[in-house]
């Protein structure tokens, strides 16, 4: 059975071993035109930047048409009929480019190829993987007269090897792997194989700080992804989930459906670093809220770096609807809640100001809420139209909130040098969650 097979992995050798990270690679390419296609132009607009005289050596390849791959074979097989060779390239992947030209030319060697890349127009990429620059020899870049089946006089083999960067190649993986043009499933391979990277061998990825991220967003977005991955593992609560971060969702701490709090969202957003939490985001999480924060702790967490907002929001059967602006400040909107829960507390529902409502009982509350100054017009609205053409019988009404801390990119890279990131974030998390009696 072929190696290049998600069904037959690649275990000769430990995890850590560069062969695992060149088999991955190849599986992934194996299994998507597109990244095909991607790893193609890479090595091609470098040839056509360094050496034009190949510009028109061979045609382009339609996406629909694979390229074969295989992987640690000794032999270079080429068809004139069938499966033709017309011009070869050594192509080297490491941590750091090699700035000074590689020469390549026949050598008689024995050779084992730690990748071959067979493009149906001809062009075959035979592949060096070093994940550290300091472990390689150049002779391994050059190809063997003895593995080559066919004529070698038939085949243009190009003078100098072609570096890449891993960092280069992983960020247009993840770059395909957040894009729309992806399926499904070639996503997730996409995905799992920068997790395979960033298990085994982190140095290479380009998203392992946030210095080296820069301003990309594919690149900061993963970045999120394993800080919160390593706040996980630090933290003292259990049973903690990193999920999200895909597509247009928020990478976010999922702590449990008991907790009061249940995500940990992250984001950069503008050159900033940004946690939010959203406590009170459903009717049990406000009633056990309300039952537990520290009212002058909560409303003092501006006071401490975190933003509170109002978060007033409805819901059916557990699907968001839609967000309620209001004018009113923190501490009026607070205690209009919070004496409402009171109520609830005595099992005076029929006058509580939040909880589960009837048709009647949601645009009666619309009304009275519009009129007190709580909502605007446009709030009633769209509570009215959410009974509209509907058979809805109910609304879910919560009165949330949204806490939020930043810190500018500058100092998230300073506490990165220093390796105090992680603590940090998990400390400043722990401020508001004591308001409301939780801890991370």
């Amino acid at each position: 059975m072929n190696c290049i097979n998600l069904f037959n992995p690649f275990r000769s050798k430990p995890e850590w071993y560069e062969d695992r990270l060149t088999w991955g690679f190849l599986v992934a390419l194996k299994y998507d035109p597109f990244l095909q296609n991607f790893l193609r132009e890479m090595v091609e607009s470098q040839l056509l930047l360094e050496h034009r005289e190949y510009s028109n050596i061979w045609e382009p390849v339609p996406v629909w048409e694979p390229a074969y791959i295989s992987t640690q074979v000794s032999e270079i097989d080429s068809d004139p009929a069938t499966n033709p060779i017309v011009h070869l390239v050594s192509v080297l992947l490491t941590d750091v480019r090699i700035q000074e030209e590689v020469k390549v030319k026949w050598s008689s060697r024995t050779a084992r190829y730690d990748g071959v890349i067979k493009y149906p127009n001809g062009l075959t990429l035979i592949v060096e993987n070093k994940p550290s620059h300091g472990n390689i020899r150049k002779e391994q870049l050059s190809p063997s007269r003895d593995s080559f089946l066919g004529d070698i006089d038939d085949v243009k083999l190009h003078k100098s090897a072609v570096c890449l960067e891993w960092s280069e190649i992983l960020e247009g993986v993840l770059k395909y792997a957040n894009s729309n043009v992806a399926t499904f499933g070639s996503s997730e391979i996409a995905q799992d194989f920068l997790s395979l990277v960033e298990e085994l061998h982190p140095n290479l990825t380009p998203y392992r700080t946030f210095e080296l991220c820069g301003d990309r967003p594919e690149a900061l977005n993963r970045r999120v992804i394993c800080l919160l991955d390593a706040i996980k593992e630090k933290a003292s609560e259990s049973n903690l989930e990193c999920r999200g971060g895909r597509g247009s969702d928020v990478p976010y701490l999922f702590r449990g459906e008991s907790k009061i709090a249940q995500r940990v969202m992250m984001s950069v957003k503008e050159g900033k670093l940004q946690v939010t939490l959203a406590p009170a985001d459903t009717v049990t999480q406000a009633d056990a809220f309300f039952c537990n924060v520290d009212r002058e702790a909560f409303l003092s967490l501006e006071s401490r770096n975190w933003k509170v907002k109002r978060n007033l929001r409805f819901h059916f059967k557990g699907v968001p609807l839609d967000w309620l602006k209001t004018k009113w400040d923190t501490c009026k909107y607070f205690d209009r809640f919070f004496d409402s829960s009171l109520k609830r507390a005595k099992k005076l529902r029929s006058v509580s100001e939040y909880g589960r409502k009837n048709r009647d009982e949601s645009l009666d509350l619309a009304k009275r809420w519009e009129e007190e100054g709580l909502i605007l017009s446009e709030g009633r609205e769209s509570i009215e139209n959410q009974f509209k053409n509907t058979k809805r019988p109910f609304l879910d009404f919560a009165p949330g909130f949204t806490v939020t801390r930043q810190w500018d990119l500058a100092e998230v890279i300073e506490l990165e040098r220093q390796g105090k990131l992680v603590e940090h974030i998990i400390d400043e998390l722990a401020i508001p969650l004591a308001t409301w009696g939780e801890e991370l």
